[in-house]
């Protein structure tokens, strides 16, 4: 009953992230903003982690800043899988932070490492400026933190880049059971850390 009771709130949260993309679709700029809220503190720790070293020298809220910058005006090429618009939005944002940060490293390694850090203009701050740095995001980054870096590596390619279990199991040099066995067991444990959080959405 308890398993059941969480799959509720799962697509119940789900629902409700997937009712904001269409209402920004039509225009709707409150949705927009609460779309930017809701996922903004994933994408910035995944933004951290995928910087690497780099994060001394570039912030990941320029990262992120610079993803929701790319994404808000393409909504309209969003295209619900199986009803849903989490996973895919999700996939769009964080393809557009690995390319940036992609983008970051070669410069790194064609102008040398004193490139000086990077830094955007605040000429988008309002709601993505304050997802940043509301509570919530100090709060996924420490429950992801938390994970050993095998399971952290999982959630980030299956739960936020949406690889596939196959490909994941190439990069990670597992087996794809192992893949999804691992995948289950550390979104449980951030879904328990977190619950009612945007971890719910994120696909099983």
């Amino acid at each position: 009953m308890a398993v059941d009771g969480h799959q509720s709130q799962v697509g119940a949260a789900d629902a409700l992230t997937t009712l904001h993309v269409r209402q920004a679709l039509a225009g709707d700029q409150r949705s927009a903003d609460w779309l930017v809220t809701r996922l903004s503190p994933l994408l910035l720790a995944h933004a951290r982690y995928r910087l690497g070293n780099l994060v001394r020298q570039h912030d990941p809220e320029d990262i992120v800043h610079d993803a929701w910058l790319v994404t808000l005006p393409r909504f309209a090429e969003l295209t619900a899988r199986g009803g849903r618009f989490t996973p895919v939005l999700l996939r769009f944002l964080s393809t557009t932070v690995v390319n940036r940060v992609r983008n970051l490293r070669y410069e790194r390694a064609r102008r040398g490492s004193s490139q000086s850090p990077s830094r955007v203009e605040a000429d988008c701050s309002g709601p993505i400026s304050h997802a940043m740095r509301n509570e919530c995001t100090a709060s996924v980054h420490a429950a992801i933190d938390r994970l050993d870096s095998a399971d952290r590596e999982v959630v980030l390619l299956r739960g936020v880049e949406q690889v596939s279990a196959q490909a994941a199991a190439v990069v990670l040099g597992v087996s794809v059971d192992a893949v999804n066995k691992r995948y289950q067991r550390a979104l449980a444990r951030l879904r328990a850390l977190m619950p009612g959080s945007v971890f719910d959405e994120v696909e099983p």
